[in-house]
């Protein structure tokens, strides 16, 4: 009978380092939203004739897509994390999903292809899909290199795995680089992705992408834009 209040304290006790762990959690989780969202582009204009739209997921900000006016139409590279919210930001411009004729996946984590099943007019575009979880969709696989024409507008597809295996980044007239996530920090040298990716092979494309001539801007899918990537190579 005299344990029983010792099993209570102890139970208490717990309980209550569980919740102190809970607590440093969820604050921890709160700095961390906040100092990614600072990166992030609010839904609207970059420059002439290019967009960036910012989804969330239940609340949570997951990235940035991509727009490109073609004529009267869009090019969108990558597709948001969630259909409501996607369609949400989209009609913060008076843009309809029907008015996206192509859609550029950047690789198949669900934060960039969750809303992919919203642009049922677009041709979708996507590296190297095979047994890698991409929707069940049609869609068209581009090579490593290759280049096809929209209107005027010239999309490269340049191979860049390690983040996950159909990872890829699309050049656009030969100085827009939608990057996805190959690079993930602006303010630092960009460091490897968690250990579950292949970070060797990483950053042996970050440096094949660092050394390309010609690239204005490079895009990326959770924070931000460089303007300048001669300011990268430095640290390689």
């Amino acid at each position: 009978m005299k344990a029983q209040p010792n099993a209570k304290r102890k139970l208490s006790v717990g309980k209550k380092i569980s919740l102190i762990c809970l607590a440093l959690v969820l604050a921890l989780a709160t700095v961390a939203i906040v100092a990614y969202s600072r990166y992030l582009y609010p839904t609207g204009k970059i420059l002439t004739g290019l967009y960036a739209i910012r989804t969330h997921n239940n609340g949570m900000p997951m990235g940035n897509f991509f727009l490109m006016r073609v004529g009267d139409k869009y090019i969108a590279i990558d597709a948001g994390a969630d259909n409501a919210e996607t369609e949400r930001q989209l009609l913060k411009l008076g843009i309809s999903t029907s008015d996206i004729t192509a859609v550029f996946i950047t690789h198949s984590h669900w934060d960039h292809i969750g809303a992919i099943g919203l642009f049922d007019n677009a041709t979708v575009y996507a590296g190297n899909t095979e047994n890698n979880g991409f929707p069940e969709i049609p869609h068209q696989i581009m090579l490593d290199g290759e280049i096809i024409e929209i209107s005027a507008m010239s999309v490269q597809c340049i191979y860049t795995p390690g983040h996950t295996s159909d990872s890829v980044c699309y050049l656009i007239d030969g100085k827009y680089m939608f990057a996805g996530d190959l690079f993930v920090t602006t303010n630092e040298p960009p460091s490897p992705n968690p250990r579950r990716y292949n970070v060797e092979l990483q950053l042996h494309h970050r440096k094949n992408v660092l050394r390309m001539d010609g690239v204005e801007c490079v895009f990326t899918g959770h924070f931000g834009l460089f303007k300048d990537i001669r300011l990268f190579r430095r640290w390689y």
